[in-house]
Order: C-alpha cells, then sequence, then structure tokens
C-alpha cells in the first residue's frame, strides 16, 4: 500500500476514535464501531495480551485462529489490514509470521483504553460458574476485574467453596484473564464449615477483604460474616 494511502485511512481510523473517544466504553459495542467481529477479537487479544504479559515474541497466525475462534483467511484479512494501517507490526522467524502490537502507533494509548475498558471479565465468571450446582460460596475480588492491576495484595482473588475441577477452573482461568495470574482457594463444605466454627482468621481473612463481589452464596455468609468479623474485631471500614 502506497505511502500517502497508509496515512490517510490511519488519519481517518484516528478520527473515529476521537469521535467516540467521550462515550462510556464499558457499554460500547465495538462490532459496531470497527465493522468487523474477528477485527475486534483480534485487537482485543493482542491488546490485552501486550498490557498483561508484555510478551515480545507476538503470535502466529494459526495461534491466533484458535485462540479467537475465526477463520484463517478472515484473520489474515484482518492481521494485513491492521498492519497496514500501522496499528501493527510482524517479523518472521523459523517460516512463521509474527504479529504483535506497534507501540508507535500513534493511537495505541487510545486503543489500549478502549479495549482495557470494554472487556467484561465479569460475563465469562458468570457464564462459567452459571450451572455448576455442587458450589455453595464464590466470591470474586473486585480487583482483578481491572487489567492494569498487576497485583491485588489479596489473600486470593476467587474463594471457592464446593467441588470443582481444578484442572478446567485452570484452563478457564488461563483463556479468561490472558495468562494473568489469579491467586483462587477451593474449600469443601465441610472444612469451612469447621474453620468458620472455630473463627479461623485464615478464612475470616479472606472473607474480609474489601470489594469482595459475592457472586453465589447459598450459605448466606455475606449477611452474617461482617457481625462475627466486627465481634472479633477484624472488620475494619
Amino acid at each position: 500500500m502506497p505511502e500517502k494511502s497508509r496515512k490517510i485511512l490511519a488519519f481517518r481510523f484516528f478520527s473515529d476514535i476521537l469521535a467516540v473517544k467521550s462515550l462510556f466504553f464499558h457499554i460500547l459495542d465495538l462490532v459496531k464501531l470497527f465493522g468487523s467481529r474477528s477485527r475486534v477479537k483480534l485487537l482485543e487479544k493482542l491488546v490485552i495480551e501486550d498490557v498483561v504479559s508484555r510478551s515480545t515474541t507476538g503470535f502466529f497466525i494459526r495461534e491466533l485462529c484458535r485462540d479467537v475462534d475465526e477463520q484463517i483467511n478472515a484473520v489474515r484479512r484482518e492481521l494485513m489490514n491492521l498492519e497496514a494501517l500501522g496499528i501493527l507490526k510482524s517479523y518472521e522467524q523459523n517460516k512463521k509470521k509474527y504479529y504483535m502490537m506497534n507501540h508507535n502507533c500513534p493511537i495505541y494509548m487510545e486503543l489500549r483504553e478502549m479495549f482495557l475498558k470494554s472487556y467484561d471479565v465479569m460475563w465469562p465468571i458468570k457464564e462459567f460458574f452459571k450451572w455448576r450446582k455442587t458450589l455453595d460460596l464464590v466470591t470474586i475480588s473486585q480487583g482483578i476485574l481491572d487489567f492494569r492491576n498487576e497485583n491485588t495484595n489479596n489473600i486470593v482473588d476467587i474463594f471457592i467453596i464446593g467441588e470443582l475441577d481444578k484442572i478446567e477452573f485452570n484452563n478457564f482461568l488461563e483463556k479468561t484473564f490472558f495468562g494473568r495470574k489469579v491467586k483462587y482457594a477451593i474449600m469443601t463444605l465441610e472444612d469451612f464449615t469447621n474453620r468458620l466454627e472455630y473463627n479461623d482468621k485464615l478464612v475470616l481473612s479472606i472473607l474480609a477483604q474489601k470489594w469482595n463481589i459475592f457472586l453465589r452464596d447459598r450459605l448466606e455468609i455475606e449477611s452474617t460474616v461482617e457481625a462475627k468479623l466486627r465481634a472479633m474485631k477484624m472488620f475494619t471500614n
């Protein structure tokens, strides 16, 4: 693509970004903005991976096809377009072409902010736990919902009471959080009940973490734990 045409396309793309910059990104349908679901999924993947892992190796086409669940022709076309606009850059190694975000792109920070704000990690979390009837308690730390927080400083980010396949859960976390480390604990109902009865400090400290979201609470812990913690002088406003 001629340099002049590339600059014109980049300018138009930048103008479109600025036109919607004042909108609330968490309710923005980025597919309508970008006009392509494949393009949005690729940018979401590459932007968040860039923020979370800071990897310098990039991703090759078939790897991206698998991760975003799109056909290779659609992925190849979007990658070529995004590279032509200067949003992505690439290099070849061992007969494979790798793509990554171009930090020198004039709208890199705008794209980064847009996709970080629009990615709703709670949606896949809710879907994952929705049909799992063997769980009595699931708490989520609000801190892990923001990918810019490298460390929440919590004891655990996700606390679960019940039976759950750890291999399946680890695979889910790896995909949903783009490889970001998520601390979690799974405890049986019997163990949890015994620990709570004897005011186990570890359990109470987990439940006392600020900004816990009680995604499931069949034990009605949320309504009782504050009084218990106040009685032990462990609860802080």
